[in-house]
């Protein structure tokens, strides 16, 4: 673990990132955990092998850096007992990278750049070659998730704007946070009536467009390969109905795990992620929204992500979304 002294991330993200991480993979199915651990421990291991390759190359070592080794000094292999990824090709990642085309005798082990110029040559990290881990990163939403490389924000002073809305998004974050210790979150409601409405309020929105329908495999080539639990707001409806879903958490859950689904097959950077990370903060704030009128009175309200007031809203009956015929990637 890094040394809180010579960490140089802001005092908020170290505070609040490992709960919110937390919090993103408490509805996700005991396999994806598993993966999640394994992929993480891989992917440490290559950053450690590249960035000791980059700190050799900066004091004139030319060696090879021997990094065979874990934080705790055990040895490991590079393998890690993971299975390579199924598809054949991923176009944007470097081709060390690319499963089978970077291990040993092109098994495709190789989990980290081997090269100081493979790895200036490149954005990309070996996070970004594991879909799981990399999806639970990519459903992160500013403030916690730090700009990408070469952004021209980098370096730049906050603006006035831009600390109020830093201020209000983590305030946002505190209180999603909050829920856990809420027991209008965890109550079971005597009926669907209630979550369906709340249902309704959120799968209206635009960003649910794609969301609202199962994946079309023939249109998603890899997709059953690389999802194992599929879902989307249709099958999460049924569930309100059925009596599956029977509580405000138990809802929010599932909505995690259709917006990491989404992530995790079009990776974290891709348009599909820019409108899973809109979709899911319009989420967390209707939920937000609902505990809150459960415990307090109609005119209290609260700040939203973009600094305005918000009234709690009553979860009233709205029209159903409009069927669509869009094939949802997610």
């Amino acid at each position: 673990m890094t040394d809180a002294s010579t960490d140089s991330t802001p005092e908020y993200i170290r505070t609040i990132l490992p709960q919110t991480l937390k919090r993103l993979t408490a509805g996700l199915p005991r396999h994806e955990l598993e993966l999640i651990y394994k992929e993480a421990t891989v992917c440490e291991f290559g950053l450690k092998k590249e960035i000791e390759l980059l700190e050799a190359k900066l004091n004139g070592d030319c060696g090879n850096p021997n990094t065979n080794k874990t934080s705790n000094g055990d040895s490991i292999h590079e393998n890690f007992g993971l299975e390579e990824p199924t598809m054949i090709s991923i176009p944007t990642l470097p081709l060390p990278y690319q499963p089978g085309g970077g291990g040993a005798d092109g098994v495709g082990n190789k989990n980290y750049l081997s090269s100081v110029d493979e790895i200036l040559s490149t954005e990309f990290t070996p996070l970004d070659r594991y879909f799981t881990v990399s999806a639970v990163i990519g459903r992160l939403k500013d403030p916690l998730k730090l700009p990408p490389p070469n952004s021209a924000a980098l370096g730049a002073e906050e603006t006035e704007a831009e600390e109020k809305k830093r201020k209000n998004m983590l305030d946002k974050q505190r209180a999603l946070l909050d829920l856990e210790s809420n027991p209008i979150y965890h109550k079971e409601h005597a009926d669907s009536t209630i979550l369906l409405n709340l249902w309704k309020r959120i799968s209206s929105h635009k960003t649910a467009i794609v969301f609202r329908k199962p994946v079309n495999p023939a249109e998603a080539p890899g997709y059953e390969e690389r999802i194992g639990f599929p879902i989307d707001l249709s099958l999460i409806r049924k569930f309100i109905t059925s009596r599956v879903i029977k509580s405000y958490k138990s809802l929010h859950q599932r909505i995690g795990l259709v917006c990491h689904n989404c992530v995790k097959f079009n990776g974290r950077e891709s348009d599909y992620a820019m409108i899973t990370r809109e979709f899911e903060d319009l989420a967390d704030e209707k939920i937000l929204e609902a505990v809150r009128k459960g415990e307090l009175p109609k005119e209290t309200s609260y700040k939203t992500s973009n600094g305005s007031p918000s009234s709690a809203i009553p979860v009233t009956a709205t029209s159903a979304a409009p069927e669509e015929t869009h094939t949802a990637i997610v």
